[in-house]
């Protein structure tokens, strides 16, 4: 009996020691939530986030709000996806230049060492991700995806006052799989 309690026990501790170490994520998919979700990315986003009101006529919307943590450590995402008839996407994809300042290629490249910066743009299925313009860089920033295949643009954010760097030095994919670890949403 003894020696079940123990075996009992330390199963226990196993699997809270398992539990911190990988963490969990939260994902709320409510639309009344969007950048009213309590936490502290919700101010930050206002500047990069399109206000629904003000919003063209749209076929679709997704929204996603996830928030991942592990120990101590929180990383909070949101991503709204809108679907647009073939006239209003083009007109809303041409407003994003004017809109959004794109981080400029000559700061960053694809192939730099330098973790500390994003590479500006780049493609993850049928979408091409620009980072915006932001001094937040890795902690908090925006990215605007657009995807002429489906007549979409996605907007993203992320918040994580923890965070330093966004993958390895060598891994050209470290943007696209960010999106992929962090923002919960099939692109």
């Amino acid at each position: 009996m003894k020696r079940q309690h123990v075996s009992l026990i330390k199963l226990l501790v196993i699997m809270t020691v398992a539990l911190l170490l990988t963490g969990c994520s939260k994902t709320s998919t409510d639309i009344d939530e969007y950048l009213n979700t309590g936490t502290a990315m919700d101010a930050e986003a206002k500047d990069v986030m399109p206000v629904l009101d003000e919003l063209p006529t749209y076929r679709d919307i997704d929204y996603r709000h996830t928030q991942k943590k592990m120990f101590l450590f929180e990383a909070n995402s949101v991503v709204l996806v809108v679907e647009y008839d073939t006239q209003t996407y083009e007109s809303e994809k041409g407003k994003l230049a004017e809109d959004f300042a794109i981080s400029k290629p000559e700061a960053t490249s694809e192939t730099t060492d330098d973790t500390s910066r994003p590479n500006v743009e780049f493609s993850l299925n049928s979408y091409v991700f620009r980072v915006l313009e932001g001094n937040g860089y890795p902690k908090s920033f925006g990215m605007i995806g657009t995807s002429d295949e489906h007549q979409r643009i996605a907007y993203l954010y992320f918040y994580d006052s923890d965070l330093d760097k966004i993958g390895e030095p060598d891994d050209r994919n470290r943007m696209s799989r960010f999106v992929k670890s962090y923002f919960d949403y099939d692109f």
